[in-house]
Formats: structure tokens, sequence, C-alpha cells
């Protein structure tokens, strides 16, 4: 199977040769095995990992929100945000984490706002799972 994973800015992954893929989607984590159905799902920022075809030691990366197609053996994944454990200010993003709690912990804020915080808090989440 082959994993393709893109952002606006750059191709983070090219037809990676992989045995399984779980990805944070909207209902829950989805697994993808070889031989999978043909889907279409939106996904929501948390942890993708991925077991390499010649490994079996998993990878992880952040995503940000995106979206997710499965189709004849290739998986391609079009994200928002993408976060490497090496690109990681773990320091910052608790400290980002910690001002968002703290914000939704407010009963007065308005719905499109709680809705952007908790974006934002499960990509820190995501980021900070790595």
């Amino acid at each position: 199977m082959k994993l393709s994973l893109f952002t606006p800015e750059q191709p983070i992954l090219n037809q990676q040769l992989v045995k399984e893929i779980l990805v944070p989607s909207v209902k829950g984590y989805l697994g993808i095995l070889p031989g999978h159905a043909p889907l279409i799902s939106l996904l929501k920022a948390g942890v993708l990992k991925y077991l390499p075809e010649n490994s079996n030691v998993w990878e992880k990366l952040a995503l940000g929100w995106g979206y997710l197609e499965v189709h004849e053996g290739n998986v391609r994944i079009l994200a928002e945000s993408v976060a490497t454990k090496d690109s990681l200010d773990k320091a910052q993003s608790e400290k980002d984490l910690k001002s968002i709690l703290e914000q939704l912990d407010r009963w007065d804020i308005e719905p499109s706002e709680r809705e952007k915080l908790e974006k934002e808090r499960f990509w820190l989440e995501g980021k900070l799972e790595l």
C-alpha cells in the first residue's frame, strides 16, 4: 500500500510503502490495511501513525485537519499542517495548550470560538503525543 501526505506548502510523504495506517478521522481513529475499500473521509487534528513496509516500528506525525482518500492501494492525505517530533517546540506547545484549556473553561464563550479552540486543542495534543 502506498501512503502520500501533502500540505499546502510541500509534500511530506510521496508513495511511502506501508503495511498499516492509523488516522484521526472525525468519528475516531481509522485503521487502514492493504485491500481497504475505497473511502473518502474528513480528518481531525491528531496523530497519524503508519508502519513502513520494511520496519516493525511505527512512525508518527501530528496532523492538522484534512482529508483522506483510499483508492486501489493508494492512500492520500491532504492536511492543513504537519508536525514532526524534530520540529516540535514542546514548551511552547504546552503553554499554548494550557491557555486554550483555560479559555475553554469559560462558560460565556461563543460556539464558533469554542469550535476554533477545540480544533487548536486537538492539534496541540497531537503534537505533544509525538
